[in-house]
């Protein structure tokens, strides 16, 4: 019984701290694993890592209901930082960024009264340039100057 309510009260508390997030560390250990080999190094210690139990841990108990809890509550996720940024002014206007695999960011602005831009920037030698939604480009800098 006492089993049985503690995996209950588990739930819940994961359930109302939000534990969906980015599972930064998670997915550090996952980017670690691609890089030590060929697939069947990969595999080997992709299974090795499930029988210690890494990712369980770090899915569940470190990602799921420490880090992502942060990430909800301050908007950033202390393990996944210089990946991701989020702020929001006293005003209530909020920035978020991500960065992607190719090097640009997927930045959201959205300002006090809820209207909302989704932009990317990307940048090619000295240009930054950020593009809409629609592929436009809508500003461009010239570093170089």
């Amino acid at each position: 019984m006492k089993k049985g309510f503690f995996v209950l009260s588990l739930a819940a508390i994961c359930t109302l701290s939000a534990c969906y997030g980015s599972y930064g560390l998670t997915n550090k250990i996952y980017k670690w694993n691609g890089t030590l080999g060929d697939k069947w190094i990969n595999s080997c210690v992709h299974f090795l890592l499930h029988v210690i139990p890494v990712y369980e841990v770090s899915e569940y108990l470190i990602d799921g209901l420490v880090l992502n809890t942060v990430e909800f509550w301050t908007g950033s996720n202390p393990v996944a930082q210089g990946n991701t940024y989020y702020e929001k002014d006293a005003q209530g206007n909020q920035i978020s960024a991500i960065k992607n695999e190719n090097g640009s960011l997927a930045v959201q602005i959205i300002d006090a009264q809820g209207h909302k831009a989704d932009l990317t920037l990307q940048r090619d030698a000295e240009v930054i340039r950020a593009i809409d939604a629609q592929g436009k480009v809508v500003a461009q800098y010239d570093a170089a100057k």
